[in-house]
C-alpha cells in the first residue's frame, strides 16, 4: 500500500491499543513519548478510543485501559491477557481505598510475573514493581497460592522443576515438608503469604475458572505496618471477593467444552 493510502491516525489507534495490551494501561504522556507524537495528537487518539468504546479512562490517575469491546476483535486474545485488562481498573480503584498496592500475576516458567500492578498510584516508600517483574515461585505467595490450584499432576511436575533450579531463590522447593506445609495451607485458607518473611511482605488468593487457577491476585504490604492477623481479618475476605469478580468479569461467558 502506498504511504499516501494509509490512514495515519486509524494507525495510531492500532498502535495505542497496542501499547495499552502490552502495558495493561497507559497515559497522554506516556502515549505522546512512545509514539514521539505532540501531546494533543496523543490526547485526540486516546478520546478517540474512549468515544468508539475501546478503552476506558480511569479520573483518577488518568490512565487508559482497553474495555471488553477489543475482545471482540479476536478469539485469540489469551486468558492472562483478558484477566489483565478486566482486573485492571478494579485494582486501581480498590488500591485508592485500601492504600496497598494490588498485582495480578501468572505463571512464566520457574517464576511468576506480573501482568498488572498499581505500585504507581501509591506514594509508599515500597520496592516499585512493573509488568513483565517476575519473583521466583517457590517464595513468593502468588507462587505458593499457584501450586496450591494447579492440578496434582502440574503440581508435582512444577515442584521436580524447582527443586532442580539453579536459582539460589528456589531453594524452599528442596524442603519438601516446608513447601508442602505452605501449599497444604494455601489450599485449606484460599490464600498464602508464601515463604518470604522480608520487610516487604504479600498475601495472594487464585483467580479461577472451572476449577482451574487462571491468574493470581495479591497485595504487597510491610510487615512493619501490618500484622498476618489483620491482613487475614481486614484484607483476605476483600481480595476473595475482589477475585470472584475477577472470574465473573472475564468468565460469566465463557462456555465449558466437554470432550465426549
Amino acid at each position: 500500500m502506498d504511504s499516501d493510502q494509509e490512514l495515519k491516525s486509524l494507525k495510531r489507534g492500532l498502535k495505542a491499543m497496542a501499547l495499552i495490551n502490552l502495558q495493561g494501561s497507559i497515559t497522554i504522556s506516556e502515549l505522546s513519548r512512545s509514539q514521539e507524537l505532540p501531546r494533543t495528537t496523543a490526547e485526540r487518539v486516546l478520546m478517540t478510543l474512549l468515544a468508539e468504546g475501546f478503552v476506558a479512562r480511569d479520573p483518577e490517575t488518568k490512565r487508559y485501559f482497553l474495555t471488553s469491546r477489543v475482545r471482540a476483535l479476536s478469539g485469540g486474545f489469551s486468558d492472562e491477557s483478558w484477566i489483565a485488562h478486566v482486573a485492571t481498573p478494579l485494582l486501581f480503584e480498590t488500591t485508592r481505598s485500601i492504600g496497598w498496592p494490588l498485582c495480578i500475576a501468572t505463571p512464566t516458567g520457574e517464576y511468576m510475573s506480573l501482568r498488572v500492578t498499581t505500585d504507581p498510584s501509591t506514594s509508599l516508600r515500597l520496592h516499585r514493581r512493573h509488568i513483565g517483574s517476575e519473583i521466583a515461585m517457590a517464595v513468593s505467595s502468588s507462587g505458593i497460592t499457584h501450586l496450591a490450584f494447579v492440578d496434582a499432576e502440574q503440581r508435582r511436575i512444577m515442584l521436580d522443576i524447582l527443586g532442580a533450579s539453579n536459582d539460589p531463590a528456589q531453594a524452599p522447593a528442596r524442603d519438601i515438608s516446608r513447601i508442602s506445609h505452605a501449599i497444604a495451607e494455601a489450599q485449606a485458607h484460599g490464600y498464602s503469604f508464601g515463604l518470604d518473611h522480608g520487610r516487604e511482605r504479600s498475601v495472594s488468593v487464585p483467580i479461577m475458572a472451572h476449577g482451574q487457577v487462571r491468574a493470581v491476585l495479591l497485595m504487597v504490604f510491610m510487615a512493619a505496618g501490618l500484622t498476618h492477623e489483620r491482613v487475614v481479618r481486614d484484607f483476605v475476605p476483600r481480595l476473595k471477593a475482589m477475585a470472584a469478580e475477577i472470574e465473573r468479569l472475564a468468565f460469566a461467558g465463557e462456555v465449558t467444552q466437554v470432550t465426549i
